[in-house]
């Protein structure tokens, strides 16, 4: 007989999603181990058996365990849904998923071709906090592929960097970490976030769209496309992605990290293995006109534009990041 349970199963993801929102709001993980009792006390909830009735889901999906009596967080947990953890998540919980209102109104989006004022407006706003919210990843990814970038004779630490949507300035941080100089561009509204980490450093902001603003072009050892691509229409994403190719210096290299959901025409298997990567490009699609990244469109624009892909690595599990040199760049 077949079983309704893929159907259920996603029916019941929007319960466990608010469950883990509601559990980061309450504080829930920073008061562990503890029975229901003493979290109710410490996170303000009346009654014990609704802490109860919410830990029992968390437990179901891996983020607590449980003697019978006192809950305790699992590794998971602990590293990525503390708010002290160097690697904590709480902020992409509560934000990754975009505008709330975005998802209520995909049908409307996909029906008109791209989503409301209203919800693009919400998605401006929330914006900073976003990219304040993927600092910690985005920073370890970012020292992860410079070690590679250095490793593999592509730069030698010393280069101007740029970045293109440059979001918490997670990654000219990592990259100018040495003291190489810097440029990075974004929306004026996202930018106090990159210059109060960066202030007194050696980077220049720029507030503006990443395709308007002046930069000197052919000047730049590594120029940084960081989850910008999946989120532009595909004419602007093709033409940010030149831009980025114009602005490298000889030898230079483009880093383009992204989810990268699978090529039209993919076979259900590739669907499934990245599931990740689908999720994040719907994302993307109920609140902007963007609808993800192929790895296919990547090859196609470095074919047109005389580069290519010399590496692709992944320095933090789920963050596929292509290396990418002009013909005749260093390898």
């Amino acid at each position: 007989m077949t079983s309704p349970a893929p159907v259920w199963d996603l029916i019941n993801g929007y319960a466990a999603y608010w469950a883990l929102h509601t559990a980061v709001e309450l504080g829930l993980f920073e008061h562990l181990p503890a029975t229901s009792a003493e979290l109710a006390g410490a996170t303000g909830v009346a009654d014990p058996a609704d802490v109860t009735l919410l830990a029992q889901l968390l437990a179901a999906k891996g983020l607590l365990e449980t003697d019978g009596e006192r809950w305790s967080a699992t590794p998971v947990s602990e590293r990525f849904l503390t708010s002290e953890s160097p690697a904590t998540m709480t902020g992409l919980v509560r934000h990754s998923p975009g505008p709330k209102a975005g998802w209520a109104a995909l049908a409307d989006t996909l029906r008109a071709g791209r989503p409301s004022v209203e919800i693009r407006d919400a998605l401006d706003a929330l914006y900073p906090e976003l990219v304040a919210a993927t600092a910690a990843t985005q920073g370890a990814v970012a020292r992860g592929v410079a070690a590679e970038l250095r490793t593999r004779g592509l730069w030698d630490g010393s280069r101007l960097v740029v970045d293109l949507g440059c979001g918490s300035g997670a990654w000219l941080e990592a990259l100018t970490a040495d003291g190489a100089g810097g440029i990075g561009v974004d929306l004026a509204h996202v930018l106090p976030g990159a210059l109060n980490r960066l202030a007194g450093g050696t980077v220049a902001f720029i507030a503006g769209d990443y395709l308007e603003v002046t930069i000197p072009p052919r000047r730049a050892g590594v120029v940084i496309l960081a989850h910008v691509l999946r989120a532009e229409p595909a004419d602007r994403a093709e033409a940010l992605f030149g831009r980025a190719l114009d602005l490298l210096a000889e030898g230079g290299v483009l880093v383009v990290a992204d989810y990268f959901r699978p090529a039209d025409g993919a076979l259900t298997q590739a669907c499934a293995d990245a599931v990740h990567d689908v999720t994040l490009a719907l994302t993307m699609r109920a609140s902007t006109l963007g609808r993800g990244l192929t790895e296919t469109a990547l090859a196609d624009w470095c074919a047109a534009r005389g580069a290519r892909t010399v590496a692709v690595v992944e320095p933090v599990p789920r963050q596929r990041v292509h290396l990418i040199t002009l013909s005749g760049g260093s390898q």
